[in-house]
């Protein structure tokens, strides 16, 4: 069966089809309260992904200043004997 084919019987009206518009103000309904739970659900994952981002980025910086402060403060303690 051609791509064409399988096109048009998809695009034909049965009875189950024409079943799902009959109440057609239900069907819109629900599409705007899924539409509002995805977009909600998109907003919420980036809300945490940049909170997520920045939580790294504070320790990777605490980490860096805590590890540049112990070296210098061991080169302090070492005595050069002459």
């Amino acid at each position: 069966m051609g791509k064409h084919e399988i096109r048009l019987r998809r695009q034909r009206m049965n009875a189950r089809g024409s079943e799902r518009y009959r109440n057609y103000n239900a069907v819109l309904r629900q599409h705007g309260s899924e539409k509002r739970m995805k977009q909600v659900t998109r907003i919420f994952t980036f809300f945490l992904l940049i909170a997520l981002l920045v939580l790294i980025f504070m320790v990777v910086t605490r980490w860096e200043k805590k590890q540049s402060v112990q070296p210098a403060s061991k080169t302090n303690t070492v005595l050069h004997v002459t």
